[in-house]
């Protein structure tokens, strides 16, 4: 739901294609829309991110890491959602902020892989 609701956000508030192409941050939407591939490259994105995240989840159900993982989920999610409204707010530190929430998903992620491999050493 957050890639959809980012990519709803997103064409409403930039207000014209050529906006998005001059500022959009996400190279595979620049590069969706000059194709005009726009609804086959959401459609793709959303059945990833869901068969990416059912399969990841399911692979951590018995673990005790099962809730980080769905905390990394739930933060990509916003990260996106709040990717979708910056095109409303058009301010830089807002930008940066929603920059640092995809890098704190990814350290977290990285950190817990880490913390599981020496675990199990």
């Amino acid at each position: 739901m957050g890639v959809i609701i980012d990519y709803s956000l997103t064409f409403y508030f930039a207000g014209s294609i050529e906006r998005i192409l001059d500022y959009e941050f996400s190279p595979t939407l620049v590069f969706a829309v000059e194709h005009n591939i726009v609804l086959p490259y959401l459609g793709l994105t959303v059945i990833f991110y869901y068969f990416m995240g059912y399969t990841i989840l399911k692979f951590l159900e018995d673990e005790e890491i099962y809730p980080i993982g769905v905390f990394i989920i739930l933060l990509m999610s916003l990260t996106h959602v709040l990717g979708g409204l910056s095109w409303y707010v058009l301010n830089e530190a807002y930008s940066n902020m929603i920059f640092m929430l995809s890098m704190t998903s990814i350290i977290i992620a990285i950190s817990v892989f880490g913390y599981e491999i020496f675990k199990r050493e």
